[in-house]
């Protein structure tokens, strides 16, 4: 658990550092790149670099998508925080089936409706 908090913050830190509107090192989307279509996570990095400099505007027009399951994800990790302090043995929390299929859908969906309506979504 600690290693993860210590990548994300380590990751976060970059992110905040080397916005990457202003850096090219960070990677390309590989299906960006080669087929010219907007996967569910073209502007993921971007997003989080707005998101931590609380443009939240810049967030959305970059990933709606990313921006949306930011808490989600920071709440699953609380949890999981949470579960890490309380028992000795710690195991990820469990994420219902129909959640995953749900998020699997819901990335589906927008991948597709971002190249119908443009890269703003």
């Amino acid at each position: 658990m600690r290693a993860v908090a210590c990548a994300s913050f380590a990751g976060a830190t970059i992110l905040y550092r080397f916005p990457p509107e202003r850096y090219d090192f960070y990677p390309q989307c590989p299906v960006f790149r080669y087929f010219h279509v907007y996967c569910p996570g073209c502007g993921a990095t971007r997003a989080l670099a707005a998101l931590l400099h609380l443009r939240i505007a810049e967030a959305l027009h970059y990933n709606a998508l990313v921006v949306l399951l930011v808490p989600v994800l920071l709440a699953y990790f609380a949890v999981a925080s949470w579960k890490a302090r309380r028992d000795e043995v710690f195991t990820w929390p469990r994420v219902p089936a129909m959640g995953l299929t749900a998020l699997l859908v819901m990335s589906a969906a927008f991948g597709v409706l971002r190249n119908f309506l443009g890269s703003s979504l």
